[in-house]
């Protein structure tokens, strides 16, 4: 049963974390605030945080750790060309956390900048999967714009909930970079 109340009270602890980020930046954010809108103590707190810092990155780390094997599970399909499908796989698996997601790519300290882990990720993917097709010199830039395009529709759809439409026009514009990268390939190998 102590486990139970263990994870509420971390649960609710979060929650008021993300609550006040989504009312002021991190740094006005005090230990005392997060808990009175979590109502608890100070010394419940420290039992789970050493301080906000530490609540902070445990709340990045376990979004990018979720984000990771997501993004593992589901890229090749983002790439290759099951782009609605798998954005909407994509959306629905990430739905649950937004609002803590949301808050957290508010934050812009290097060393919990989620949503820069979020783009990195995305880029490192795109440049494996493009270097095992070609060797291009334009490979790391063809990169940065379809890990762009999966970042802005997956934070598009946070906001906007996911429309058919808009998906279509996206998965038309990864094709169009695809096939950009496929010509600029054949004009490269050509003697």
């Amino acid at each position: 049963m102590a486990d139970i109340r263990k994870i509420k009270t971390k649960k609710n602890i979060e929650m008021a974390f993300v609550t006040l980020l989504n009312e002021r930046n991190f740094k006005s954010i005090t230990v005392e605030e997060i808990c009175k809108q979590a109502m608890t103590s100070r010394s419940t707190f420290y039992l789970h945080y050493l301080d906000k810092y530490d609540l902070l990155n445990q709340l990045v780390e376990t979004q990018f750790s979720v984000f990771e094997k997501i993004v593992d599970k589901r890229i090749e399909g983002l790439i290759s060309g099951q782009f609605e499908e798998t954005i909407t796989h994509f959306y629905n698996e990430l739905v649950n956390n937004k609002q803590i997601i949301r808050a957290l790519f508010t934050i812009n300290e290097p060393k919990f900048n989620l949503k820069q882990k979020f783009e990195d990720t995305l880029y490192q993917h795109w440049l494996r999967y493009l270097s095992e097709k070609s060797s291009l010199k334009y490979n790391e830039l063809i990169a940065k714009f379809g890990a762009s395009i999966v970042f802005d529709t997956l934070n598009w759809t946070f906001e906007n909930g996911i429309d058919d439409e808009t998906l279509l026009f996206v998965e038309n514009i990864r094709k169009k970079i695809l096939e950009m990268s496929t010509s600029l390939k054949e004009i490269h190998d050509e003697p």
